[in-house]
C-alpha cells in the first residue's frame, strides 16, 4: 500500500481567482484604476462569475505586480 506524503498543491500549480477590489488591494491601486488595467490588457482576463461579480487570475495580478517591481528595479539603477 502506498502512502502519499504530499500536502495540499502548491499555490503555483493551483489555478485562483481574486475579485476585483482585492486585487485592486493587493495591487495598491483604486478599483477604478484596477478596471482600467484590465481594459488595457495588462492584467485579466475578466471572468464573469455571476450577474454582477467579476474576477481576474491572481496569476495576472502577480505578474502585474512583479512587473512593477521589475520597473522600479530598472529605474533606480539608472
Amino acid at each position: 500500500m502506498e502512502t502519499r506524503t504530499e500536502g495540499p498543491p502548491s499555490p503555483a500549480r493551483v489555478a485562483a481567482l481574486e475579485k476585483i477590489p482585492t486585487a485592486a488591494r493587493r495591487m495598491g491601486v483604486s478599483i477604478s484604476q484596477a478596471y482600467r488595467e484590465i481594459k488595457a490588457g495588462r492584467i485579466g482576463p475578466l471572468v464573469k462569475l455571476g450577474e454582477r461579480a467579476s474576477a481576474v487570475p491572481a496569476e495576472s495580478v502577480d505578474a502585474w505586480i512583479a512587473a512593477r517591481i521589475a520597473e522600479a528595479k530598472r529605474e533606480g539603477a539608472r
